[in-house]
């Protein structure tokens, strides 16, 4: 019996050294840090060091800097910011479309914050799971019934004990061809009822190596007690669809930002949306397979059904 096999169960866990971890095949190592994230949370420990690492984020601030505009040559620009600054904590909700979200808006936002990821076995091994793991991360197999309640669970505990939250409320990549928004999950809303946490709006946009952030002003989700399971899920549908009217506005905005140009000069829209698509999804790519992580289906598959 392998090593990972004997470790299903949360009570049998064992943690495994660094260099024992060296040696798990991909498979492995992402059925070893879901088994990890139970132990950890049925023990409480889901969330550690997160002091050292609200310190060290402006150094990883400074590092996303220099590599966006030296090694990717990307431009930033944020057209505005209306974040009103609380005491408490905020749940960021980002709009979602390519592999460099994450680190532009971190640039734009500026303020620490823990982000909630799908599909870390994309992250193992690599620079960017590293530089995220010094950060910190709640990441969360989308597919995983458990491991969803898991990350959940420690999202609430993070926004409780003073920390901010990234989470992209669409699910998955907005690759569309004429949507401003996907329909929304409904977590975030339950997230902010729990916590009583405001949710701050922000919307990306990405032209080639240039990307366009828009920060919203704060979104606030009441602390209440409902009646009936259908009186909260109708409460939790209205603010969904009110967020995602205002992402949707605050991506609208960016639009209207940019240069205009003429009708006859596009080109065929239908040959460049496909292109756009095609590099969305092989910036990340999955070098074993000789193919990209993503999908048009898995897109499909992982977008909410209304």
């Amino acid at each position: 019996m392998s090593e990972l096999s004997q470790n299903e169960s949360t009570k049998q866990f064992k943690p495994l050294s660094f260099w024992r971890k060296l040696f798990l095949s991909r498979d492995e190592l992402a059925e070893y840090y879901t088994a990890e994230r139970r132990y950890l949370h049925d023990k409480g420990q889901s969330l550690k060091g997160l002091g050292w690492r609200k310190r060290l984020h402006p150094v990883l601030l400074k590092l996303m800097e220099l590599d966006r505009k030296f090694i990717n040559r990307q431009s930033l620009t944020v057209i505005k910011d209306e974040e009103e600054k609380t005491d408490r904590s905020v749940i960021y909700a980002i709009t979602h479309m390519g592999k460099f979200d994450y680190q532009i808006v971190s640039e734009a936002i500026k303020s620490h914050q823990i982000p909630f990821s799908g599909d870390p076995e994309t992250m193992y091994r690599t620079f960017d799971g590293a530089l995220l793991g010094l950060n910190g991360i709640i990441y969360c197999d989308t597919e995983d019934k458990t491991d969803r309640k898991v990350a959940t669970d420690t999202s609430i505990e993070l926004l409780k004990s003073g920390h901010n939250l990234l989470i992209y409320p669409e699910g998955v990549w907005n690759l569309t061809s004429n949507l401003l928004m996907l329909p929304l999950f409904p977590g975030i809303i339950k997230m902010a009822i729990e916590t009583g946490c405001d949710i701050v709006p922000v919307a990306i946009e990405q032209y080639d190596k240039e990307f366009v952030v828009n920060i919203g002003k704060n979104f606030k989700v009441e602390e209440m007690l409902f009646d009936s399971k259908e009186d909260e899920k109708k409460y939790i549908d209205s603010k969904k669809n009110e967020l995602r009217d205002i992402m949707a506005t605050l991506k609208w905005e960016i639009f209207e930002s940019m240069p205009r140009q003429e009708r006859k000069k596009l080109g065929d829209y239908a040959k460049e949306h496909r292109e756009f698509v095609d590099r969305r999804l092989y910036e990340w790519f999955n070098k074993k397979e000789n193919k990209p992580f993503y999908n048009d289906e898995l897109v499909e598959h992982r977008t909410f059904k209304v």
